[in-house]
């Protein structure tokens, strides 16, 4: 996925999230690259991410932890950031 605009980035990711396959990694960046955050699905209902910026972190969540967890790592990590990159690995 191409550039998107951080406000509001944290529902669209959010909403990948929850498509994402089993051992699939969805990771978002700052534009410098510098900072960004990866989602991976470890069970069905169970994510890690991990935080590298600001903080570096690692979170096992469940799908009902995850967006806000998501919306308050966004809030730290890009603060001023526009736009940020989305991509999925595996």
């Amino acid at each position: 996925m191409p550039w998107i605009s951080a406000r509001g980035s944290d529902k669209i990711v959010y909403n990948q999230c929850l498509k994402l396959e089993q051992g699939k990694i969805l990771r978002v960046e700052s534009f410098k690259g510098d900072r960004w955050i990866e989602i991976k699905r470890k069970k069905e209902d169970e994510f890690e991410i991990t935080e590298k910026g600001y903080n570096n972190t690692t979170y096992v969540v469940s799908s009902k932890e995850l967006k806000t967890l998501l919306k308050r790592l966004f809030e730290i990590e890009f603060p001023r950031s526009h736009q940020v990159r989305i991509s999925i690995t595996s």
